[in-house]
């Protein structure tokens, strides 16, 4: 059972190409402990209830989404939340077992695997790629596929991605991406507060990765 359990949620995108392989719908957790300096999702640090929601709701709407490749959790730091994050992945697997799963971490993966949390551990089981280790500000780049500084790394933990596509997703997948709701500009991607859109417009923007 899952009722009990909740997944404490700060931002949800249906539709992102700029947050893992091909279209994915992206979950923001909210409540990250590393806090690095300059992070583009300080917004999502605190540990403050935004909006909770059990496995069972998340993998609903997520099944209701037409033409995802796979989900992706970002933060905030989805591995503070690891029991509730691989329950909604378990969920989705029940229906829809080709969709896939990334996670971007605060925490390399070493420390991950050394976990003495077996729900950490489970979670990492369960993800098919991630980009691991802490956004460090003086080696920051923005051309870098799916990390924000260089010694941040992808890491592929099944068979269903690998290095050779590193290429393709360099042209697929954008710097930074807007979704505008009629009212907000939403920008996720790794541009951060050095983007040349805010820069150049003077516009009210929502930060969803920034």
């Amino acid at each position: 059972m899952t009722a009990d359990i909740y997944l404490n949620v700060a931002k949800t995108l249906s539709h992102s190409r700029a947050n893992g392989p091909g279209v994915r719908a992206v979950i923001w957790v909210q409540g990250c402990t590393i806090g690095c300096p300059g992070c583009y999702n300080a917004f999502s640090h605190a540990h403050q209830k935004r909006t909770l929601a059990t496995p069972q709701t998340i993998s609903e709407w997520v099944l209701s989404l037409d033409g995802i490749e796979g989900v992706s959790f970002s933060g905030g730091e989805p591995f503070e939340q690891a029991k509730a994050v691989r329950l909604v992945i378990k969920e989705i697997r029940k229906l829809n077992p080709n969709l896939t799963f990334f996670a971007y971490s605060g925490f390399d993966l070493e420390v991950l695997e050394k976990s003495e949390e077996d729900d950490v551990v489970a979670l990492l089981g369960e993800l098919d790629m991630i980009s691991a280790g802490p956004y460090v500000h003086s080696e920051r780049q923005t051309d870098l596929l799916w990390r924000g500084s260089t010694n941040q790394q992808l890491h592929y933990l099944t068979d269903v991605y690998g290095k050779h596509l590193e290429q393709v997703w360099n042209v697929d997948s954008p710097v930074e991406e807007f979704h505008y709701d009629g009212e907000i500009i939403h920008i996720t991607g790794f541009e951060g507060k050095g983007s040349k859109f805010l820069k150049a417009f003077n516009r009210k923007v929502e930060p969803l990765d920034v």
